[in-house]
């Protein structure tokens, strides 16, 4: 099973265009567990545990494997990083 989380905030610019494409990919990619995290309301722990220190921030687990990307991806970049 592969994990996509994203940590985001309401008031960054960058994640709110982030977020268009995320939505995007997650309505077209099947068999993957999507998370959204936002870092101010974050009662998780995650943000904490992967070292958010910029956003957004994506992170990939897949095979035992984490992938961390900061910045807003691209569809197909996400995509890749997901399905590759």
């Amino acid at each position: 099973m592969v994990k996509a989380i994203k940590f985001y905030a309401d008031w960054c610019g960058p994640c709110k265009m982030y977020s268009k494409i995320w939505d995007k990919v997650v309505e077209e990619v099947e068999g993957v567990e999507f998370v959204e995290i936002d870092v101010d309301k974050d009662t998780t722990g995650l943000a904490a545990e992967y070292k958010v220190r910029s956003i957004p921030m994506t992170v990939i687990i897949k095979e035992g494997e984490e992938i961390k990307k900061t910045g807003l991806l691209q569809e197909k970049e996400l995509k890749d990083l997901i399905i590759n």
